[in-house]
């Protein structure tokens, strides 16, 4: 697919303006494409995509050039050279503007344009069979030439009309030919291009859905959807998910769904289910491909999606993409300072505690096993969920832990934005997370009480026999005084008692056995006690 620009401004003037708002979204729309230059582009890959700009204006400079940048997408800058640095004054139809001058199409060049070629005056080629008339059009100023030596290798059709003599002559100086009216998808010569307006939709490559789920949390829930709705990138579904709630959940959630049908939909649940079941039957509901689940007590960065989406799109092997979170709310420093100092970041006008996480490395990828660096509300692919099950329930993880691990050990891989794109609100230690943390810390501790009473146990049964053998041998040491063997049997006793009395008080116990026997049997001499 060939995309042609005309102009990118803040407002949509006419047809041929598209607004700088609109055209970010459609630039996002094509994360997960392969964006490429014209040298580049086969016509039979549907996943490529070129951006081409005919004019050029300098308002592509001012408004676009800074987006494609950003998103590291090539883009082609077709010239027409009577007009550079000129206004469209001669376009009466057209809302007056500037075409960009030498300097800033080599700023363009600079930002990763690349140049070519859309005739000397903008002449309709259609009915020119006049072979001088033609060439005189085609041919390109060595002054703009030089602006990019990579350039000029293609030709864009003025007004996307040609005839077989123009295509002839188009055919001996350049490497190939745009048209927009009149072309097709298999000739390298009339290749047809895709005019974009303000209404052209372009479907993303993945569909995104946020699932916001809320259990007596109505009075967070309209700042949950209202982030998810300032997204950059807009989610293509918005479920909101009313775990039978017994306060206004169900009320503010069937407004926001009255607002924007189609787009948000809203769904209660006719009993408590819990988070893993009501997480499931969500999750099934929608028809995206990358899913996020937002408790209604947090909030998304604006930036959320369009990032995370990005990365899903850009690397096909990753099951998750993960962020670290902002804490906020009553209890976010107490949080913040139980985190080891080496997740610790910013903290912001003493209100966001940033927590950071570590890269999804493979020393990471065997740690997530022992501990969850994956927040809950991270992007997961849809196809990786499936594989694995969904949520489920374990003793010794959160549900979420649970499907990040599967996911990992059936082979996926992870891959995380580092920038804080989760505002995670801490404001109760009845929240779920909260409560499951506890939870396990207690059965931890639980664990380690249970662990020590055995040990006790066993100790207390060491110490009876000691002094079972103990009384044996004094009585057995009573019965030898003066005995002519007495050292031999000693010392084999003495092996003995020393079998008897182990680490870690068996120092002692010799000691205190020793300290016993000389004062009772001083007069026998014998050299190891």
């Amino acid at each position: 697919m060939i995309l042609l620009y005309h102009k990118v401004h803040p407002q949509n003037k006419t047809c041929w303006w598209v607004d700088v708002e609109t055209f970010h979204r459609q630039l996002l729309a094509l994360q997960g494409r392969k964006v490429v230059y014209l040298d580049d582009y086969d016509p039979s890959d549907e996943k490529q995509v070129v951006i081409t700009f005919d004019g050029v204006y300098e308002n592509v400079l001012q408004y676009a050039a800074p987006l494609l940048r950003m998103l590291s997408y090539p883009f082609e800058l077709f010239v027409t050279s009577d007009y550079v640095g000129r206004d469209n004054a001669f376009d009466r139809v057209e809302p007056l503007a500037t075409f960009a001058d030498e300097a800033q199409l080599a700023t363009l060049v600079s930002m990763g344009g690349r140049l070519q070629w859309h005739s000397r005056t903008h002449l309709n080629l259609g009915p020119v069979t006049d072979r001088d008339r033609i060439v005189d059009e085609l041919e390109v100023p060595p002054s703009l030439r030089s602006l990019d030596p990579s350039g000029f290798r293609w030709f864009a059709y003025p007004h996307g009309d040609y005839n077989n003599v123009v295509v002839e002559e188009v055919r001996t100086r350049f490497t190939g030919g745009l048209s927009c009216v009149q072309g097709n998808d298999s000739d390298r010569y009339t290749l047809n291009r895709l005019i974009v307006s303000n209404d052209t939709a372009l479907e993303p490559a993945s569909r995104v859905a946020v699932i916001v789920v809320s259990y007596n949390y109505g009075q967070y829930l309209p700042e949950a959807v209202e982030s998810v709705l300032r997204q950059t990138r807009k989610p293509d579904e918005v479920h909101i998910v009313d775990d039978c709630s017994e306060d206004n959940t169900s009320e503010i959630g069937r407004y926001f769904a009255d607002k924007s049908r189609g787009t948000i939909f809203f769904h209660r649940n006719a009993s408590n289910l819990g988070i893993i079941e009501t997480f499931n039957q969500a999750v099934q509901r929608t028809a995206a491909q990358f899913v996020c689940i937002l408790g209604a007590d947090n909030r998304l960065r604006s930036d959320y999606v369009e990032r995370l989406s990005a990365l899903l799109s850009l690397h096909p092997h990753a099951a998750v993409a993960y962020t670290d979170y902002a804490l906020f709310g009553s209890r976010a420093r107490l949080i913040y300072d139980q985190n080891p100092r080496e997740r610790q970041g910013r903290i912001i006008k003493d209100h966001f505690f940033v927590v950071s996480f570590p890269d999804f490395s493979p020393e990471a990828r065997g740690e997530l096993g022992k501990a969850n660096f994956i927040h809950g509300s991270s992007m997961f692919r849809r196809q990786a969920f499936d594989q694995v099950g969904g949520y489920k329930q374990e003793k010794s993880r959160a549900e979420d832990h649970s499907l990040f691990v599967r996911m990992v050990q059936a082979g996926w891989d992870a891959v995380r934005s580092p920038y804080p794109l989760l505002e995670y609100r801490q404001h109760s230690r009845e929240q779920a997370n909260i409560r499951l943390s506890t939870h396990i810390e207690t059965q931890f501790y639980r664990q380690l009480a249970g662990q020590r009473e055995k040990e006790l146990a066993e100790l207390s049964g060491v110490l009876a026999e000691r002094n079972r053998l103990i009384g044996v041998l004094e009585e057995k040491m009573s019965k030898l005084e003066g005995h002519p063997h007495v050292h031999s049997r000693m010392r084999r006793w003495l092996v003995r008692l020393g079998r008897i009395a182990r680490a870690p008080f068996a120092d002692e116990d010799r000691r205190w056995l020793g300290q016993k026997l000389r004062e009772r049997y001083a007069n026998l001499r014998w050299p190891y006690i």
